[in-house]
């Protein structure tokens, strides 16, 4: 929980529950964008829901906005042993993989049942290994087993380059950005394929290549320049002034949605989704966070499963139809009650996931590593 500071002030040591409001409503926005597609397009609600959800897949930018973020609050006071940066690496994969793997495994399974792929041991092995599967299409590249899984290469990728950039102690944010100004501007201009539009990205002939160097990374990169504000008191008290400004707030806030809405701008760039998600997460987090003493308890939770929720949305909706299918009733596999009771049933099972799947695993993980003596690790599954 927050706590104040001084005149109003939220202690920005403590955990920042309008990060974990944003996490719950990106992953429901994701959520409702792919189960939509079981409502024929003139079923009830169809053209409601493509309206609110149309620009699902902008839940994306926002997340790899948050992780960036995120990156600084947690490292901003590492000190650059190979003991932290080894912690570090060691939260940051227990925290995503062992979820990721039982969810895909068991996805896996599933699939197999209902669409046989002989290719799918060297494609499981790859989605595991957070590696891309084919040089196209941006920024995808191939998905993943598990179809969201495409996203968390590039987390993957993105913490290996906090965990590289620690090495470097005080001079860690100038290794980072050199890195950045390599791989997303550099090596671009060298191939003449340097772009802001992440699905215009050229293939420059091997799957992480092409990751490494996709302008989707920029989000990740805001998220960062929001954080290093946030921990720098001078940059913070502007920021925070000029969002106190009558109506600055409020309109920065609306102008995002309406980006969303609307379909303005619309892709993984920075300066398409990613400037809208950019904007609610400066809005929410200088401003909002400030000012809402307690967000709703239930949003504060949907934020702590949303990990869980982007991972078993597409499984859930894919088994209830196989369910229905082997039951003998089709027809019930599609429509507006179908996509409810997908929703629904995606909620539950990811409430049930995060605390036995995610903060058991994180736990049994954790301590083996303080067991064996090489870091101690206790983490909120939120972070």
């Amino acid at each position: 929980m927050v706590q104040e500071q001084g005149a109003g002030r939220v202690t920005r040591e403590s955990k920042l529950n309008s990060i974990q409001v944003l996490r719950g409503i990106a992953a429901l926005y994701v959520t409702v964008y792919h189960l939509k597609e079981v409502i024929p397009a003139d079923a009830a609600f169809r053209k409601e829901i493509d309206f609110i959800a149309g620009s699902g897949p902008a839940g994306v930018s926002l997340f790899f906005v948050i992780s960036g973020f995120i990156m600084v609050y947690i490292t901003r006071n590492a000190a650059p042993s190979g003991q932290n940066i080894f912690r570090f690496t060691a939260k940051r994969l227990i925290r995503i993989w062992p979820a990721y793997a039982v969810i895909t495994l068991g996805y896996c399974l599933l699939h197999s049942r209902i669409t046989p792929n002989p290719e799918w041991p060297s494609e499981l092995l790859r989605s595991l290994l957070f590696i891309p599967l084919s040089n196209t299409p941006a920024p995808f590249y191939g998905y993943a087993t598990l179809n969201v899984g495409w996203s968390l290469n590039y987390e993957i990728y993105f913490y290996l380059l906090i965990s590289v950039s620690m090495f470097f102690a005080r001079l860690r944010w100038y290794a980072f950005f050199l890195m950045i100004a390599v791989t997303l501007v550099g090596i671009p201009i060298y191939y003449n394929a340097f772009t802001l539009k992440a699905d215009k990205m050229q293939d420059l002939g091997a799957p992480y290549l092409n990751m490494v160097t996709n302008p989707i990374i920029w989000n990740f990169v805001c998220g960062v320049f929001l954080g290093l504000a946030y921990y720098h008191d001078a940059w913070h008290k502007r920021i925070r002034a000029f969002l106190a400004l009558k109506m600055v707030a409020p309109t920065l806030l609306c102008l995002a949605i309406w980006q969303f809405l609307s379909g303005f701008l619309g892709g993984f760039g920075p300066l398409e989704w990613g400037l809208g998600s950019s904007a609610i997460f400066a809005v929410f987090v200088f401003h909002y966070q400030e000012r809402i003493r307690e967000f709703p308890s239930w949003l504060v939770g949907l934020g702590d499963m949303s990990f869980s929720i982007y991972l078993l949305h597409v499984p859930v909706v894919v088994g209830l139809g196989f369910l229905f299918r082997k039951l003998g009733f089709p027809v019930y596999g599609e429509g507006t009650a179908m996509f409810l009771l997908s929703l629904a049933l995606t909620l539950i099972a990811s409430r049930l996931s995060y605390e036995y799947i995610e903060l058991k695993l994180t736990s049994f993980f954790g301590q083996w590593l303080r067991e064996s003596k090489r870091v101690p690790v206790k983490e909120h599954a939120g972070s």
